[in-house]
């Protein structure tokens, strides 16, 4: 069993802006705190996930991207709104078709 971050280590860490790595099993225990808002297939990287997060004191959910690094693992990356979020989900698209074209 992994013994990764508590929800409230997790939130302090994101609003602090830190991407925090997180084992899949430690993710599995923590993401019904996140509202999933987009499932993305890279097709080459596994899925994105756009997801509110929660911010400390109860303020308004923030964003972020859950990334699949390497299988069983999770890296999560706060940013500071959707259309941030998107236009690194673009990047990452663009550069997951260059890799596919060779």
């Amino acid at each position: 069993m992994s013994r990764g971050p508590t929800l409230a280590d997790l939130v302090a860490a994101l609003d602090a802006g830190r991407i925090v790595p997180l084992a899949d099993e430690d993710w599995r225990d923590l993401r019904a705190s996140f509202t999933l808002v987009d499932d993305i297939d890279t097709g080459l990287g596994g899925r994105i996930l756009l997801v509110r997060r929660p911010l400390p004191q109860g303020r308004r959910k923030g964003w972020a991207l859950v990334e699949e690094p390497r299988p069983g693992e999770k890296v999560i990356r706060p940013l500071a709104d959707e259309a941030g979020a998107r236009a690194l989900i673009a990047d990452r698209l663009a550069a997951y078709e260059r890799m596919w074209d060779g």
